[in-house]
Parts: structure tokens; C-alpha cells; sequence
């Protein structure tokens, strides 16, 4: 039973952690999950992603086991997820916590949970710039629309026209301006933020490595 537990606990995280090799178009609904994830997890200090659990030491011995060669993560993700097989689970489980007792964590939980809240973060920082992109795109609309207002020339038709596109993207850019809370406190949002480009540089191998789907 106790193994069984143990596996059940790793395929949750892994579902929810698996953006940290992905690509960019899977990272909003992978977040979606780890989010929800988060929020029904308040009684675990591991998982409650309201309360600081990043640190400039975990986040060093962090980017330190994505330098091995070998993806820690490559056993789960292959053989168990293929199998299905409960026992290659455990294994894997092991293997990955003696992994993170290596690089100094506690064990496969607690190197999870700092990996989670990486992800979550890069997500946060993913729909910041997706954010902005839209912003910038609405601005350049309505300067369009504003620039074409002022020909003497034009019908005024065209002017109706161009006035509701102005109301309207007006509209939508003071509603893409609400400020969105994070799902991740502000400490370990700052560290994801601080080494970012890092992990980033460091997860590229996993993902040049993934097989084909």
C-alpha cells in the first residue's frame, strides 16, 4: 500500500512538472493543473505555493543536477510511463530520490517541489510576455485606427468603423491591464525570475533529447 501511495504521489507531480522539459505551447495547460494543484494543497508546506520554499541554495544545487548528462527524469517518463507497471515505478522513484540526495535535497519530494515552483513561475514569466505581446498589438491597432482618423477624406463610414475598432480595443486593453495574480508567492517567483534564463539554457538538452511523438 505504501508503495503504491509513493506512486501515485510521483505521477501527480510529474503530470504537473513535466512543463520543466517541454516546449512553450504545452506550458499554459500543464500550469493550469500544477496551479489547482497548488491551491488544494494548502495543508502541505511542499506544495502550498503560497508560502516561500525557493532559496539561492536550492535553486544552485538545482541548476547544479541539470548539468549530469542524463536526464534524472528520463527512467519515469520512459519505461514506467510505457508499462504502466507499478514496480518500475518504485524504482524510478528511487533512483530519482537518490538523484536528489546527491545534489543535497531531501529526497525526491522536496527536489519536485522545488522543480514545481520553477515551473509554475516560468509560466507566470511565459504569460507575462504573452501578456505584453497582446498589449503591444492592441497599441499598434489603436495608433492605426487614430492615424486613419485623421485623413479629411475619409467617408464617414469608415470613420464609424474605425471609432468602434478604437472603443473596443481601448476596452480590452483596460481589461488586459487588470493586474493577475501570481499562483506563486513572491519570494520564490523573484528566484525563478533571477535564474530563469539559466534553467532555460540547462533544459534545452532534455528537450533536444525527448524522442519524437
Amino acid at each position: 500500500m505504501k508503495n503504491r501511495i509513493q506512486c501515485l504521489a510521483v505521477v501527480s507531480l510529474l503530470s504537473a512538472l513535466a512543463v520543466g522539459c517541454g516546449n512553450s505551447s504545452r506550458q499554459a495547460a500543464f500550469l493550469a493543473k500544477s496551479a489547482a494543484a497548488a491551491r488544494g494543497s494548502a495543508g502541505n508546506p511542499e506544495q502550498d505555493y503560497t508560502k516561500p520554499y525557493l532559496n539561492e541554495a536550492k535553486m544552485q544545487k538545482f541548476l547544479d543536477s541539470m548539468k549530469e548528462g542524463e536526464n534524472p527524469f528520463e527512467f519515469l517518463f520512459g519505461q514506467a510511463g510505457k508499462t504502466g507497471n507499478l514496480a518500475d515505478l518504485v524504482s524510478g522513484a528511487a533512483k530519482l530520490d537518490e538523484f536528489a540526495r546527491k545534489y543535497g535535497f531531501q529526497g525526491y519530494q522536496d527536489y519536485m517541489a522545488v522543480w514545481g515552483r520553477i515551473a509554475v513561475g516560468q509560466a507566470t514569466i511565459l504569460g507575462e510576455g504573452m501578456k505584453k505581446s497582446a498589449h503591444d498589438m492592441m497599441q499598434q491597432s489603436i495608433q492605426t485606427a487614430q492615424d486613419q482618423l485623421k485623413k479629411p477624406d475619409l467617408n464617414p463610414e469608415m470613420r464609424k468603423m474605425f471609432e468602434s475598432q478604437i472603443a473596443d480595443q481601448q476596452k480590452s486593453l483596460a481589461d488586459l491591464d487588470k493586474p493577475s495574480p501570481s499562483e506563486l508567492n513572491d519570494n520564490d517567483l523573484g528566484l525563478v525570475r533571477k535564474y530563469n534564463d539559466q534553467i532555460n539554457e540547462a533544459a534545452k538538452k532534455y528537450a533536444q533529447a525527448a524522442p519524437a511523438k
